[in-house]
């Protein structure tokens, strides 16, 4: 009797055998392949809806700053600059220098600029920088000389493209609504003999200029780059 006891005493510090330890692994290996990534695509589609609310926020302030803009300066001639700041010039080829047909401004890192990143109040790094975004840019018509846009229109906000961080998903705004489709590639498609001319959808006969809000990588807007670098980025 005495010896019985001491085997089930025996076998209950047993612990587990290699088969079993081989067993429990798989299982937790199985379990780790089937929620880690849908873990990782929670946090990525929180990531992203944060990346839109910002990004609302700051067309928001954009537009508002259109207003205020209008307000002093609404009967702006065409060809002239809606934003006086001369940074509106090719930077590369053979027309290097010269100012940009369309009007297309690069305003990252001016006064008009900094003051739409303070509406909506973005951090600033230990050089008194913003840290965010990465990438904005907005569209209003075009206020080129030629074009047949009212002045409505030129302070009018049509199209943007955000991007939080060098890292993050693009977003992008066109015919009233938000989306990861960049439409330039896909559904918001130009004429091919002038690009900054919508072929379809609700915009369809309106020409656009671009304003460069916040521009990080540095991509030049004037020699193509820019939108080049964002077709590799996009969806």
């Amino acid at each position: 009797m005495k010896k019985i006891l001491n085997n089930r005493v025996k076998n209950k510090h047993k612990g587990f055998t290699l088969v079993e330890l081989i067993v429990v692994l798989v299982i937790l290996a199985i379990l780790a392949a089937i929620l880690v990534p849908t873990l990782l695509g929670y946090i990525q589609q929180a990531r992203s809806k944060k990346d839109l609310r910002n990004a609302k926020a700051l067309m928001d302030a954009t537009q508002a700053a259109f207003v205020e803009l209008y307000s002093v300066n609404g009967d702006v001639q065409a060809g002239h600059q809606l934003v006086p700041n001369d940074k509106s010039v090719l930077t590369s080829g053979q027309n290097k220098g010269k100012s940009n047909p369309n009007g297309d401004q690069d305003l990252s890192g001016t006064v008009f600029a900094d003051e739409i990143l303070k509406l909506v109040d973005f951090p600033k790094d230990k050089n008194g920088k913003y840290d965010k975004p990465y990438i904005f840019m907005v569209a209003a018509g075009s206020n080129a000389t030629g074009t047949r846009m009212s002045q409505y229109d030129k302070f009018t906000l049509y199209y943007a493209m955000y991007m939080e961080t060098k890292n993050s998903k693009p977003w992008y705004y066109y015919n009233g609504e938000w989306t990861t489709v960049n439409p330039t590639n896909k559904q918001m498609l130009f004429d091919k003999t002038d690009l900054n001319r919508v072929k379809d959808g609700p915009l369809k006969g309106k020409q656009l200029q671009y304003y460069v809000i916040v521009n990080k990588p540095n991509w030049s807007l004037m020699s193509g780059t820019f939108w080049n670098e964002i077709k590799k980025i996009s969806d």
